[in-house]
């Protein structure tokens, strides 16, 4: 979970989804993929989504939760600016994202795409779990 660094839940080990119950979250836009944005809501496909501003980019998510005391899920690996924290969250299933692309149109920056997303991922796998 990304947190406001003085939010009272910031100094917690770990958090569970019901010590969030009534705090507002930010959420993907009404065209996202259901299950994507049910995951990133920390809700179910076709269930009703948390209340929370619509946002479109990691940068968006982070700024709700800045400028609003806004929650929220965000990649373990991205970067927090100064004033935000993270929590984990023990009782979210990790996500898992799978790249695919078309094998018959693999061009020069498909290629290059799926090298960097590739290396990110190893090198988030070796870094060590935050304690």
């Amino acid at each position: 979970m990304v947190l406001r660094a003085d939010d009272p839940l910031a100094c917690r080990e770990t958090l569970r989804l019901s010590d969030l119950a009534g705090r507002p979250w930010f959420r993907l836009p009404d065209d996202t993929d259901p299950v994507w944005r049910a995951y990133w809501n920390a809700t179910t496909p076709g269930g009703e989504l948390r209340d929370g501003p619509v946002v479109r980019t990691v940068h968006e998510c982070l700024q709700a939760v800045l400028w609003n005391g806004t929650v929220g899920l965000a990649p373990a690996a991205h970067p927090l600016p100064e004033g935000l924290t993270s929590v984990p969250l023990a009782d979210m299933p990790p996500s898992r994202l799978v790249l695919a692309w078309n094998s018959a149109d693999a061009g020069p920056l498909i290629r290059s795409f799926a090298h960097i997303a590739t290396v990110v991922h190893r090198a988030a796998e070796r870094r060590p779990a935050k304690t």
